[in-house]
């Protein structure tokens, strides 16, 4: 379908959630992040190859730490630093002032 490949595209694509530089800025204990697996180090490394990576200077070093640190969260380890800090501290401040990328 490359043919309409040109209808499959965005215009512009936003990292919302949680970024690597918030696990170094909260001091999220390692032991409640996730090791990446060899398949997690292929993705990224498939990624930081792309083309638009090298545009987009801030994308480029969230990806670094990532490759530095090799871990990896979900979301709820925000939990870890209070039980309520995802719905009452952390949301509301992307929300309200940015923070994604």
């Amino acid at each position: 379908m490359s043919f309409e490949a040109h209808h499959l595209t965005v215009p512009s694509v936003k990292w919302l959630g949680l970024l690597p530089s918030d696990l170094e800025r909260l001091n999220i204990r390692r032991d409640a992040l996730i090791p990446f697996t060899k398949q997690d180090e292929n993705k990224l490394a498939s990624i930081q190859k792309r083309p638009y990576i090298a545009c987009q200077p801030l994308w480029k070093k969230e990806l670094e730490i990532m490759a530095a640190s090799k871990l990896k969260a979900e979301i709820q380890v925000l939990t870890s630093v209070s039980a309520d800090y995802l719905s009452r501290v952390y949301l509301p401040n992307k929300l309200q002032f940015g923070g994604w990328l």
